[in-house]
Order: structure tokens, then C-alpha cells, then sequence
């Protein structure tokens, strides 16, 4: 746990979910059961969102934010699966 009080394993599922979400067609997006399951920690997040159609470009000038910045933040399937605990 953080000095701030979050789990970053627990805020890293939470952005995950997020991005998974946001996908451009809905046939990518999870349905809202397993939503909840993943947001519960019931079921472990198996896919890997797609890069999203848009994002905000409004970013400080020294910022320098790309989608493969955020793909290292989140861990993959493989690496989600290797840190659960059994």
C-alpha cells in the first residue's frame, strides 16, 4: 500500500477496466457482469484493450504521454496471471 492509502495493483485494475471500457466498437467492450467481476477483483482482467481511437492532447509541453507509455504502466494477461496470488 501506498503512503497515499491505494494499492497501485488495485488502481492499475481500475485503469485497465477503464481502457477496456472505452474501446471504439462495443462488440470490444466487456459487458457489465464481467465489469463488476473484474472491478471485485472475482475474475482476473484476461484481455488487452486496443489502442484507444482518441485521447487528450492537451498536455504540458514537458509531458510527453504516448499510448506505449501507458501500455508499460498496465501488465499484460501473462503478467496479471504470474502475480495473483494462488
Amino acid at each position: 500500500m501506498r503512503e497515499d492509502g491505494f494499492v497501485e495493483k488495485d488502481v492499475l485494475q481500475v485503469i485497465h477496466v477503464t481502457f477496456l471500457c472505452i474501446q471504439p466498437h462495443a462488440n470490444l467492450r466487456p459487458p457489465m457482469s464481467e465489469i463488476v467481476a473484474m472491478l471485485t477483483c472475482k475474475v482476473e482482467v484476461v484481455r488487452t484493450p486496443i489502442k484507444p481511437a482518441f485521447f487528450d492532447r492537451r498536455c504540458k509541453k514537458d509531458e510527453k504521454v504516448s499510448w506505449d507509455t501507458i501500455s508499460e504502466v498496465l501488465p499484460s494477461p501473462m503478467q496479471s496471471e504470474s502475480h495473483s496470488s494462488p
